[in-house]
């Protein structure tokens, strides 16, 4: 294995981001949660784009579901991998927060 020391000086600060929370969806059965990622850019630490995260939280626990650049992108990204998870489920409650969104904008 070939240890190089400049490359472990570089990752040696990997970085931090800020979540915050950016829009609360009230729906059937929970809540989902956009939440807003920032990057704290440091030398030698990440270098990503801000992006958006797509939660649903049922009142046991709150889990992420879809990523993207924006709003709308992250609630369309959970709401295709939910209907992939759960396609008993007749109901998908980032439609009802993409809906939401949609109306308040």
């Amino acid at each position: 294995m070939i240890i190089d020391d400049e490359i472990d000086e570089y990752f040696e600060d990997a970085g931090n981001a800020n979540i915050k929370m950016f829009k609360r969806f009230w729906v059937e059965e929970g809540t989902v949660f956009v939440y807003d990622v920032e990057p704290v850019r440091v030398k030698g630490g990440m270098h990503i784009s801000p992006f958006f995260i797509a939660t649903f939280d049922n009142m046991s626990d709150e889990v992420v579901h879809g990523v993207g650049t924006s709003v709308v992108e992250a609630l369309r990204d959970a709401s295709e991998k939910w209907r992939q998870n759960n396609q008993d489920d007749m109901y998908n409650p980032f439609i009802d927060a993409l809906n939401q969104f949609k109306r308040d904008v």
